[in-house]
């Protein structure tokens, strides 16, 4: 089976669903499927990666040589225009090519890159199943709503319909999506999370305050700044009980000058360490070393950077929001605390005790049995299998 994924950005700086599709074409191919993707080098706001364009080149994942093909992304210097920018090689690449594959898997809507090329694949009428990436939930849809009202009017609406089935990454995904009314089948798959390649044990962890690691792209949808108010209610409540939080991500500059400038009028400086994006055995080692994981995120539609927490054995605090949340409370792998000031500041409270145990236990075993790429590489595969017969 011969499988094509499509996805305007690859970049670990646009968060989990970018950073994924390495992974999971990964263990597809682990699998024995020829897989591959297609993309541009779009690296976050305005930005653009420094990787070959036009030719295929190999990036690593999971220990395995992933088949990249890169287009460069026009920018128009209207910044409220930049994430629906173009790429034409990538376009006709696709016309030209797309009949070479027995299915395409398309990641992201409400982009000229998936957009354009989703219409092409129902003009070749060559099968796809699309991976809405969340931006279905309600909480995304009012964002930019004109904008995504228009691109569901002239194409992502035929889209959608047109495809042989829409991936979601959690039964409520699916659910906000149902408030469009569309026909096409659906199934749910979370994405995978490899495993660590370090012990747990084997990091040594000092006796000292109790430490929170919000990992994370750096997006008001985060709501990272509703966090350090409730911390800053916290230190008034609590004066005499250590705590540090560690934040990991990068976004855009001025949004990151904003969180700097709002963390430091809070008085918080002190406690609170900005590492900057981190991958690798720097982003193994925060979750490891962290007691707690902590995202107050308004949607996720999955929140694969909870996941990874879970499988470094770090219990989690999530708002309802997050997809993750319902198999997180019904395992006891954590808090699920509404986002508001109130709730995450009793929350936190509980937090400077440090997670006993068998919540550790419970969160690293929750990760393996559902998170796994292995398990999530087979049954998408079966995906596939049903929708070529459809």
């Amino acid at each position: 089976m011969r499988i094509l994924h499509v996805i305007p950005s690859i970049s670990p700086l646009r968060g989990g669903p970018s950073q994924a599709v390495l992974s999971m074409v990964a263990a597809l191919r682990q699998q024995g499927l020829d897989a591959s993707i297609l993309t541009t080098n779009d690296h976050g706001p305005g930005v653009q990666a420094a990787m070959p364009l036009g030719r295929w080149h190999q990036q690593e994942a999971l220990g395995e040589a992933v088949p990249v093909l890169a287009f460069g992304r026009l920018s128009p210097p209207v910044r409220a225009l930049r994430e629906f920018a173009i790429a034409p090689g990538l376009t006709s690449w696709l016309g030209k090519n797309a009949r070479r594959y027995d299915l395409v898997h398309v990641h992201a809507l409400f982009s000229c890159t998936t957009s354009l090329g989703m219409a092409q694949l129902r003009r070749q009428r060559v099968p796809y199943i699309q991976r809405t990436i969340g931006q279905l939930n309600r909480w995304s849809l009012s964002q930019s709503r004109a904008r995504k009202q228009l691109f569901l009017k002239l194409v992502d609406r035929a889209n959608l319909q047109g495809a042989r089935a829409l991936h979601f990454t959690s039964e409520a995904e699916r659910q906000e999506a149902g408030d469009l009314h569309l026909a096409t089948p659906s199934f749910v798959l979370p994405l995978g999370v490899p495993q660590l390649l370090l012990d747990r044990q084997a990091i040594p962890i000092a006796d000292g305050p109790t430490r929170l690691l919000f990992l994370s792209r750096l997006h008001p949808k985060k709501q990272l700044p509703v966090l350090l108010d409730a911390l800053a209610a916290l230190k008034r409540s609590h004066p005499a009980s250590p705590w540090q939080l560690d934040i990991a991500g990068d976004g855009d500059p001025e949004y990151l000058q904003h969180l700097k400038q709002h963390c430091n009028a809070l008085g918080l400086n002190p406690q609170v360490n900005w590492h900057g994006f981190v991958a690798g055995a720097a982003k193994q080692q925060l979750l490891q070393q962290a007691d707690w994981f902590v995202l107050p995120s308004a949607s996720e539609n999955f929140g694969i950077a909870a996941a990874e927490a879970l499988m470094a054995g770090t219990p989690v605090l999530l708002s309802p929001g997050v997809a993750l949340a319902a198999d997180v409370q019904v395992a006891q792998a954590g808090i699920i605390c509404e986002p508001t000031l109130e709730a995450l500041a009793a929350c936190l409270e509980q937090c400077l005790v440090p997670p006993s145990l068998p919540m550790r236990q419970a969160a690293r075993q929750l990760a393996e049995q559902q998170f796994g790429w292995s398990s999530i590489s087979r049954q998408l595969i079966g995906h596939y299998e049903a929708a070529l017969r459809g």
